[in-house]
Order: structure tokens, then C-alpha cells, then sequence
């Protein structure tokens, strides 16, 4: 198959923000008083847009509060602790070297998106973000989006993610899924969800050209 597009998640596929997303909701949740929920229930909630992930933690509670003091931890106190995850860049420039579009499609908000991609220096062609689109992950419509925006098609574009929800919502996308073992999830936890090729590292994605 000839590849022409590639999309990628970005927490826990491009970026390691996994310690600092965790640290922060603690934190969040320690200043508005609120429960502080376990590393299991963050990771469970992990792939949706902050806001949806803290109606789920505190369904009884308005997340609006919550979501602002998580956000400004996550782009102050812990934004250090966010690192590139090991050779994303490089494989993002090796990719559209050889002619393949790159969308990132994230859950992020747009602000903390753009200021990723700025930090990090990432490579790409089309960026969807938080509140882009009408639905959300693991609904396939932000990634029909960027390959719409990208004039590409289904038959001819990969999704890469760390998630069992990224592997659902390419899957629902009709694209070749590839789980990456970069976030909180293992490999067994991501071929339960039977993606097409399941990776350690993300430049592995070459060796499929």
C-alpha cells in the first residue's frame, strides 16, 4: 500500500506527557478540593479532552474550575517534566521528505497544541485539535477531517497512537491503525483493540514504507 498521509495523536505518541498530565490533575484536584482520583482512573479518561476527562472524574461537580487550575499546571509547575518522546521529530521530517502529509490530531486544546508543536519543533501539515470538530475520539470524525483537509483518502493514510480509544477511532476511520507502546498502555493492552501493527518506537512507522 502507498501511504500519502500520516496522522498522530500527540500525548503519548509524539510527546511523553504522561507524568506531568498525572501530577497535574493530582495537583488540580488537591487545590479545588476534590478527590484525588488514582492513576488507574486518569489513565482511563487519559485520550478525551480535559473537559470531558473531568466530567468523568467528577461527574457531580462543574469542571470548569478544575480544567483551568489542570491547564496552567500543565503549562507552568509541570510543563518541564513534558519531553519529546525519542525520535518523533526526526520521523515526522523522514515522512514528508518522502511526499507523506502529516495531520496531528489531538484531544489537546489548540493553544496547548500550537505551543507543543512550537516547543518541539514538529513538522506537519493539517492540526486538529479540542473542539475542531463536533465529536471527539474515539468517533472517526477528526480524522475524516484532517484527511479531508489533507485532499487524501481512507485507503491511503495511517493513524498512529498510544491508546486503546486511538486504535478504536482509526479502526471506525477506515485507516491502517498502529498502536505505539510510547504512553501508559503495553503492547498486550493495545492488541486487544487488533490494530494493524503495534511499535515500541515510533520511527518503526518507516519500515511500513
Amino acid at each position: 500500500m502507498k501511504f500519502k498521509t500520516g496522522l498522530f495523536d500527540m500525548d503519548g505518541t509524539l510527546i511523553d506527557s504522561s507524568a506531568a498530565i498525572l501530577s497535574s490533575v493530582k495537583e488540580a484536584a488537591r487545590i479545588t478540593g476534590l478527590r484525588i482520583p488514582t492513576d488507574k482512573e486518569i489513565k482511563e479518561t487519559i485520550h478525551l479532552p480535559s473537559l470531558l476527562s473531568f466530567r468523568v472524574l467528577y461527574s457531580d461537580k462543574d469542571p470548569d474550575e478544575f480544567n483551568s487550575v489542570f491547564l496552567e499546571l500543565m503549562r507552568g509547575k509541570f510543563k518541564p517534566m513534558i519531553k519529546e518522546v525519542p525520535n518523533a521529530r526526526m520521523t515526522l521530517e523522514l515522512l514528508r521528505e518522502k511526499g507523506i502529509n502529516i495531520g496531528i490530531v489531538t484531544t489537546k486544546d489548540r493553544v496547548s497544541a500550537e505551543e507543543t508543536i512550537r516547543n518541539f519543533r514538529f513538522p506537519y501539515d493539517v492540526l486538529l485539535a479540542a473542539g475542531d470538530t463536533a465529536r471527539t475520539r474515539p468517533d472517526p470524525e477528526p480524522l475524516l477531517k484532517a484527511i479531508e483537509l489533507l485532499d487524501s483518502s481512507i485507503f491511503h493514510s495511517f493513524y498512529c497512537g498510544d491508546t486503546p480509544q486511538d486504535i478504536v477511532q482509526g479502526r471506525r476511520a477506515g485507516v491502517t491503525t498502529i498502536g505505539l507502546t510510547t504512553g501508559l498502555y503495553s503492547k498486550e493492552e493495545l492488541k486487544k483493540e487488533k490494530p494493524d501493527f503495534v511499535f515500541d518506537k515510533i520511527e518503526m512507522v518507516l519500515e511500513m514504507l
